[in-house]
């Protein structure tokens, strides 16, 4: 298990050099933006809503430098375009930063699942993908085992995950989790805090996972709203081992 240096990153420039980010003007009548995220010629995330918070650019920023890193270290490369799943994906604000460290592998299939529906529309207005298929579904991301015609995934994302709040539903999540991987996949969480991070890891070793990655991130931006939170405090990628 390797535990890399944390690595600090900037403002929302970063945002617009990493994702060569281009805003153009909304048509008449639309008060949105449409923003371009793209890494080749081939293939290409668009964002067609600004964020809902002023914040978020800055973090998902840093969760991109972060996982970018990450991938690098461990050395994941898979061949042909990727099948890519974020469970319990809310608004889905992390898409274009994964499309950008996952680069220059192409996605070819995204699936966001949330039991909530407003998060659900919004992602959906929010992201698209050319040259691939991107869907977000409203339904419970604990219970992927019982959804039909899912493929195996190269790449499964949880950002966030929330183990001490319904330990049964999270562990239920993270082994159906697990199981949904492909050989050679890697699954990959961030948590908001120190303890529930231990508490997702010791879950899924009981589960014959290998942690790949571990890294408490030094530039993860402080929640006011409760004690020792941060956005994206530590990020894990997994195995099966």
């Amino acid at each position: 298990m390797k535990h890399p240096r944390g690595q600090a990153s900037g403002p929302a420039a970063i945002l617009q050099r990493m994702f060569c980010l281009k805003t153009s003007t909304s048509p008449p009548g639309s008060r949105s933006l449409k923003i371009g995220v793209s890494w080749n010629n081939r293939c290409r995330v668009i964002q067609r809503l600004p964020f809902l918070h002023s914040a978020t650019a800055s973090d998902v920023a840093r969760l991109q430098d972060l996982l970018r890193e990450a991938l690098t270290g461990v050395g994941f490369h898979r061949p042909g375009k990727l099948a890519v799943l974020n469970l319990a994906c809310g608004r889905a604000d992390e898409t274009g930063a994964l499309a950008a460290a996952l680069a220059p592998a192409e996605i070819g299939h995204y699936l966001g699942i949330d039991l909530r529906a407003h998060t659900i529309a919004e992602a959906a207005k929010r992201w698209q993908l050319t040259d691939g298929l991107i869907e977000f579904r409203c339904g419970d991301a604990s219970a992927i085992d019982r959804m039909k015609q899912l493929p195996a995934f190269d790449f499964i994302f949880i950002r966030h995950q929330n183990y001490w709040n319904d330990p049964g539903t999270w562990d239920r999540l993270l082994g159906n989790a697990f199981a949904a991987l492909a050989p050679g996949g890697v699954l990959t969480c961030t948590s908001y805090f120190d303890r529930e991070h231990e508490l997702m890891k010791a879950a899924l070793k009981t589960r014959g996972a290998e942690i790949l990655w571990d890294v408490r991130h030094p530039a993860s931006r402080p929640l006011s709203d409760a004690p020792g939170k941060s956005v994206d405090r530590h990020l894990a990628i997994f195995r099966n081992a």
